[in-house]
């Protein structure tokens, strides 16, 4: 399954979030979304939805460096809740503030001027960590607005739903969304893993389709060694940053983050000319590395 017509693909993300895009929010893909999310509502024990309606739409040339500012996936269901899925790579203890940020900016968009509340409708957060926010076992948390006496629900207009992948190991979740972050943390074994899923999950079946689609395609995966290069970088720097902790420090390491870091995409197969571009190096530095 990893042969292709455009290069030798060594490791592939499925968390990277223009695969995600495309997997999700392409052209006909409403039936993986759908399932997708009902996987999520289910593993909460909340209702599943019948159909969805994508509002945001997927195209090949995005400007994806201004991550801050973009939702993932976007979609409105039969019933009118909104739901948005994001992907998130890295963060800190304070990530809840940045869910509820985004929650807030997607709810106070529903109502128009001059229209009365009740045209308001619940906003349903989904958000796959790579990293850890906390160190207690939960996998998939739901979090809603509740008396805290009581337990009493306030209104069911508010659904945070973080999904730590670190944390998760085979089969410790409903099946169905079980099935899905076998997806989204798979590194090794590709084949054998989808083909395992297919037989687990019918939907995984275009999953797999799709996914084949897109290594294949020499456009995409131009865009998504883009994004790979864009988010190991920053994802370095940081470290690094931290690591340092101060200015000179810095200053002094920026050549040796730099190598560093060309040095492992360059590892990972990703093209040359991109790790250039995006890491500030030139062609013949990283040729030589």
């Amino acid at each position: 399954m990893m042969d292709n017509n455009y290069r030798s693909i060594k490791y592939f993300n499925t968390l990277n979030d223009y695969f995600v895009r495309y997997l999700f929010s392409d052209k006909g893909s409403e039936a993986i979304l759908l399932d997708f999310i009902n996987s999520t509502m289910l593993d909460a024990g909340m209702k599943t939805f019948r159909s969805v309606e994508i509002l945001t739409p997927f195209n090949y040339k995005e400007n994806y460096e201004n991550k801050e500012t973009i939702t993932d996936v976007k979609c409105i269901t039969q019933n009118g809740s909104v739901v948005i899925i994001e992907i998130q790579l890295q963060g800190n203890s304070r990530f809840p503030e940045r869910i509820l940020y985004y929650w807030a900016s997607n709810y106070s968009k529903l109502l128009k001027q001059g229209e009365k509340y009740d045209a308001l409708t619940p906003v349903i957060s989904i958000n796959l960590l790579n990293f850890n926010l906390d160190d207690s076992n939960n996998i998939h948390s739901c979090y809603m607005i509740y008396d805290t006496i009581n337990q009493r629900l306030l209104t069911d207009h508010l659904q945070i739903h973080i999904i730590e992948l670190k944390k998760f190991h085979n089969n410790l979740l409903n099946p169905d969304l079980n099935c899905w972050l076998k997806f989204f943390t798979m590194k090794e074994n590709e084949e054998v893993i989808m083909s395992e899923l297919v037989k687990e999950k019918p939907v995984m079946e275009e999953v797999q389709r799709r996914y084949n689609n897109f290594i294949k395609d020499r456009l995409m995966m131009n865009e998504y060694d883009k994004r790979q290069a864009y988010l190991y970088g920053n994802q370095i720097m940081l470290e690094e940053e931290r690591r340092l902790g101060i200015e000179e420090g810095m200053e002094k390491g920026k050549r040796e983050q730099q190598i560093y870091i060309a040095r492992n995409l360059k590892k990972a197969g990703i093209d040359i000319k991109i790790i250039s571009e995006n890491i500030g190096l030139s062609i013949e530095e990283v040729e030589n590395l």
